[in-house]
């Protein structure tokens, strides 16, 4: 018989969602988290990683530190976002804000990236404004 070896994805930079690639049997397998910070050591040492949960409906979810090999990067379901009000950021560098209204991709690798006031993130969606115009962009939170 030939084994079937599934092929991890590991986190590089900050920002991406992951989740454990073996979780304990206790663990929800599909909990996500948003990769806060790596730390890189010298050799000696494995590079560990703070992450925060996602969805927990906690007001302050714990930060946890973890072995960053214990992490694989995660797809999300971005067709959950239809329906819900949101910020883009257009090829013109110009926000709009309306309800999204289509997704290009249902699943994928989800980047945060936080620039000045606002994360932005590799999200490509179609919403609509209060006037009924469409409008594609990239989802952008503003604080």
């Amino acid at each position: 018989m030939k084994s079937i070896e599934k092929k991890i994805s590991t986190p590089t930079k900050v920002g991406q969602i992951v989740k454990f690639h073996t979780p304990y049997p206790d663990e929800n397998p599909n909990q996500l988290y948003v990769l806060l910070e790596i730390f890189e050591y010298d050799e000696s040492l494995k590079p560990k990683a703070d992450i925060k949960a996602l969805n927990t409906g906690l007001s302050f979810p714990p930060i946890s530190t973890v072995l960053l090999e214990d992490l694989e990067l995660a797809e999300v379901e971005t067709t959950d976002l239809i329906g819900f009000r949101a910020s883009i950021k257009k090829d013109n560098h110009s926000i709009v804000s309306g309800k999204v209204i289509e997704v290009v991709q249902p699943k994928q690798m989800v980047d945060l990236s936080k620039i000045g006031d606002r994360v932005e993130t590799n999200v490509s969606v179609t919403i609509q404004d209060t006037s009924g115009n469409a409008h594609d962009g990239f989802l952008t939170v503003i604080f």
